[in-house]
């Protein structure tokens, strides 16, 4: 099934997974002033989420690549201090054509650990967010599911 943000970008959503209600994302600590959508397989625990924010003005044009993922990564790092937040590693990649990027890292839940990554892109007047949760222990396969649905996605310029 393929899904979308306000028609500016597409995802596919694959078998297993389903997009989340408005009632579901009610219960997350998601960024407000964006528009999100959000995906999860229950079974394999993972859950990805995506948002969109468009900028505008100066703020667009001040804001560069390296400083939309500089501050993404530090508002993680902010608010996950309290779950054992722990870097791993920078990420680089291309989504759609746009050069993302991003971080891995790992951090527990009720005594769960877990893994995410998340990556940002900056295209013009708007802002992407990607993020990946799922259980440490299937970090790999969880990794390589998302690196398949990102390779699927398209944003509309």
């Amino acid at each position: 099934m393929r899904i979308s943000i306000e028609n500016q970008l597409y995802m596919d959503c694959p078998e297993g997974f389903r997009e989340l209600t408005e009632e579901e994302l009610k219960d997350m600590n998601i960024a407000p002033g964006g528009k999100v959508m959000c995906i999860s397989d229950q079974v394999r625990h993972i859950v990805i989420s995506v948002a969109w924010i468009h900028v505008s003005g100066l703020s667009a044009w001040l804001l560069g690549r390296r400083e939309v993922s500089w501050n993404m990564t530090m508002q993680i790092e902010k608010k996950m201090k309290k779950f054992s937040y722990y870097w791993i590693d920078d990420v680089k990649r291309t989504i759609d054509g746009h050069l993302a990027r991003g971080v891995d890292y790992d951090y527990v839940v009720n005594g769960i650990n877990m893994t995410g990554e998340s990556l940002a892109i900056k295209s013009d007047e708007n802002l992407y967010y990607f993020h990946m949760y799922a259980r440490k222990i299937r970090r790999e396969e969880s990794l390589k599911v998302f690196n398949e649905i990102l390779d699927g996605v398209a944003i509309v310029e």
